[in-house]
């Protein structure tokens, strides 16, 4: 390699040597370099100047008085900031027991005394070549390494992004289905529930005519047991296509669930229940719609109380979390609901039997029930209505051994509604 390649103007070497003819003589033959050069007079010294002067090359005499050279080697080694330049005895001793030990303490060259210019000058432009070198490698290895930070970065914002889009994506054809339904049902239920009621009508006009007749009787039973079925489906979708807006009202969420659990307790509704109730005191209020928010933990409640057997346990939990925490919330666009003053989080957790890995993705779905005697709309309204309170709601559960539903809200005053 040509030494044009390299430009070594500027390297530090630093001169450690007792003798002042030595020093007069090394500084002389490499000043010309224009390299820079300090200068320590013993081993002591060399140990308080290198850390600061930070050299690409030392020079380093082995016989002085205090700390030889080897001791001295020794210690700068051990230093964290002077452990990597290449040290360069010289010494008037060319036994090969003195050089040998000069490399095992950590020297990377020997020069004996009396020296040769052209020779120190050489050794010295060789050293500093391949500090030049190493320096450029560390160098694009940072370079490289950085740039692999930003590639990693990229990649996981990247990922991040793909995760929001698909769960834009899902909310999104959630949405389109339930606005769908929404806009069937409204004139669907009235088809339905007209000549409904004509049936109904003369289902207990023929109860009534022929009361004699059991096997008749048992028939009208079934078709009015079917009737009350039909009304209960186009009741379901009644409400779903009735949401509009959403009417805010500042509420404490806590009171409100206890409301609904001793509604449910007084209609019978949760006697073979086990109600457990973890309600966290500190609750700031938050504006919500009082009529629709019950409508959901009473869907809840129901889906917790069909998915078990008796004698099990439904635990209704609630948590603040601050605008800092992970709260795992799907933000809704377009919901009138401020965000960013933290999330209140409502769990209803039961010991029913589970649901399925193949169905929990769809649970929120119109119509979707696994139980026959259910409409399938609870959940999928209840998915509606928090989503217009600009929250999320998710199901957790392993399949077998109950299952867990998550509410996250968004905490609104009223000034923050403005």
């Amino acid at each position: 390699m040509s030494k044009n390649t390299f430009d070594l103007r500027g390297m530090k070497i630093l001169i450690v040597d007792d003798t002042s003819p030595n020093i007069d003589v090394l500084r002389q033959t490499l000043e010309p370099q224009q390299y820079e050069i300090a200068i320590a007079l013993s081993g002591e010294a060399a140990l308080k100047v290198a850390p600061k002067f930070l050299p690409d090359v030392i020079l380093l005499d082995i016989r002085m008085p205090g700390i030889d050279g080897y001791e001295t080697c020794r210690k700068l080694k051990e230093n964290e900031s002077t452990r990597e330049a290449p040290v360069i005895f010289i010494s008037a001793n060319n036994e090969t027991e003195d050089i040998l030990e000069g490399f095992l303490v950590g020297g990377v060259d020997y020069i004996t005394k009396p020296f040769q210019i052209q020779e120190v000058v050489a050794r010295v432009e060789t050293h500093l070549k391949l500090q030049h070198l190493i320096k450029e490698h560390e160098a694009k290895r940072l370079e490289m390494k950085q740039v692999a930070t930003e590639l990693l970065k990229k990649n996981n914002r990247l990922k991040e992004t793909m995760e929001q889009l698909k769960s834009a994506q899902k909310k999104l054809i959630q949405s389109e289905k339930l606005a769908g339904i929404g806009r069937l049902t409204e004139s669907m239920c009235h088809e339905i529930l007209n000549p409904l009621n004509i049936i109904f009508g003369v289902t207990q006009a023929m109860e009534m005519e022929r009361p004699e007749d059991e096997n008749l009787q048992k028939d009208l039973a079934s078709i009015t047991e079917e009737i009350k079925r039909i009304e209960n489906i186009t009741s379901a979708l009644s409400d779903f296509s009735a949401q509009g807006e959403i009417s805010l009202e500042s509420v404490n969420i806590n009171q409100l669930i206890q409301q609904i659990l001793e509604k449910q307790k007084s209609k019978g509704r949760l006697d073979s229940v086990k109600v457990n109730q973890d309600l966290a005191t500190d609750l700031p209020d938050s504006l919500l719609d009082t009529q629709l928010m019950q409508q959901v933990f009473v869907n809840l409640v129901n889906n917790a109380r069909h998915a078990m057997e008796e004698n099990g346990t439904l635990t209704v939990s609630t948590q603040f979390l601050a605008v800092n925490e992970n709260t795992n919330q799907i933000s809704s666009n377009g919901s009138p609901v401020p965000q960013g003053l933290g999330h209140l989080r409502v769990k209803f957790s039961d010991t029913g039997k589970g649901i399925p890995p193949e169905n929990i993705g769809k649970i929120f779905d119109p119509f979707f029930s696994t139980d026959p005697e259910q409409t399938g709309m609870g959940l999928s309204i209840s998915h509606s209505v928090v989503e217009k309170h600009g929250g999320s709601i998710t199901a957790d559960s392993d399949g077998e051994k109950g299952a867990t539903f998550i509410i996250d809200l968004p905490v609104v005053h009223r000034d923050a509604q403005a």
